[in-house]
């Protein structure tokens, strides 16, 4: 990740700690800013130091070895809508990683289950306690993550989808299936190391953010199905669109009309041009 260094600016705090498990808070000092009592330049690196020399962490990208890995199948995945944003959970501010390109980690691993099986993770997915999945603090949602059990030197690849874990000492709360893979289930936890995997962006990583993120207008909602289908004719014609932008959805019952996708530069636009042709209390949301 590049760093914006000011004129004549020195290192305070850049040093680099081997087994530093928390976000580096790096200060650059500009003499003539301090002379005139202005606060220092703050940037924080969004990486951890776990034995690569902070001149290398810089420009370089920590090579994880993923040949004959076991896990989930690595793909590109853009960051989910939700659960990527900074949180509070019991008077404690965590912060999500969202720029990361480089997180290695030892600490302990813990994992659950059954409690949670069947509810929603931090992104909105429904856990499945038999997936080898993980819930971490403060990796974006989805990221991939190889797990290495240094008790028994097994390896295999998560796939990161949920908050967790928060107690004490752990660094990643891993899925019952997972954690059958590692041998962490009869004692419940182990010492482990993470390594964080980046995949690459394919040539339409574009369009898959696009495509998750575009949102759609909701015109009306009614038990009619005729009438859905005719207002929707209507605003075809008044709005010089066709069936595939505005179509009908049937929900439990209620048929609503739809304007869309759009991405998110255009949502706000077109709304606004449904709203000045009769229809004030249409409104955007996401179709999943």
């Amino acid at each position: 990740m590049k760093l914006l260094q000011p004129p004549a600016a020195i290192w305070l705090c850049a040093a680099v700690i081997c087994g530093c498990t928390s976000t580096e808070r790096i200060e650059y000092h500009d003499d003539q800013a301090a002379s005139k009592e202005q606060k220092p330049l703050i940037v924080r690196r969004k990486t951890y130091a776990t034995g690569i020399g902070t001149e290398a962490r810089k420009y370089l990208r920590h090579r994880v070895d993923t040949a004959n890995l076991k896990g989930v199948q690595l793909r590109y995945e853009p960051y989910s809508r939700i659960g990527n944003a900074d949180y509070t959970l019991n008077g404690v501010n965590y912060e999500v990683w969202t720029d990361i390109e480089d997180y290695q980690e030892i600490g302990i691993a813990s994992w659950y289950g059954p409690g949670f099986h069947g509810e929603k993770t931090s992104n909105g997915e429904v856990y499945d306690q038999k997936s080898i999945s993980a819930a971490h603090k403060n990796l974006p949602l989805p990221s991939y993550v190889k797990v290495t059990n240094l008790e028994n030197n097994r390896s295999i690849v998560v796939r990161v989808n949920d908050r967790g874990p928060f107690h004490d000492g752990r660094i990643i709360d891993l899925s019952e299936g997972a954690a059958q893979m590692l041998d962490v289930v009869k004692n419940g936890t182990a010492r482990v190391k993470l390594e964080l995997i980046k995949v690459p962006e394919p040539p339409n990583a574009q369009q898959l953010k696009d495509r998750l993120h575009s949102r759609y207008i909701q015109v009306i909602a009614t038990n009619d199905q005729l009438k859905a289908n005719e207002f929707a004719a209507t605003l075809r014609k008044k709005l010089s669109k066709n069936e595939k932008e505005i179509f009908v959805k049937a929900y439990t019952g209620m048929y609503k009309v739809y304007l869309g996708p759009y991405r998110p530069s255009a949502a706000e636009k077109e709304l606004e041009r449904v709203r000045s042709v009769g229809y004030p209390n249409s409104y955007l949301l996401y179709l999943d």
